[in-house]
């Protein structure tokens, strides 16, 4: 999957989405909203030289990282009170 998909499958669950946008030279860029940045995701196959980097590809790990926190704070708290609810089991040799 390249990344320019990744993202797009990324917006359909996910709000503030990344926005794509192709420039002349067909670079594809993303603007990271909870980072406040844009990022190559394609390089331009009219200019070898703009290429996607590690930088761009930390910046975008980085967004859907930040993007992902809140799931997983509730996650979290919902696994916590599932031990809280859940009965325990019985410790071995107890004889209940």
């Amino acid at each position: 999957m390249n990344l320019t998909a990744a993202i797009e499958a990324f917006n359909q669950a996910s709000e503030p989405k990344i926005k794509l946008l192709a420039t002349r030279d067909s670079r594809m860029i993303a603007t990271l909203p909870r980072l406040g940045r844009e990022v190559v995701v394609e390089g331009s196959p009219f200019n070898h030289d703009v290429k996607v980097t590690a930088a761009d590809v930390a910046a975008l790990c980085e967004e859907a990282r930040l993007a992902s926190a809140p799931g997983l704070a509730l996650l979290d708290a919902g696994l916590a009170a599932l031990a809280e609810v859940a009965p325990k089991p019985e410790e071995p040799g107890t004889g209940g």
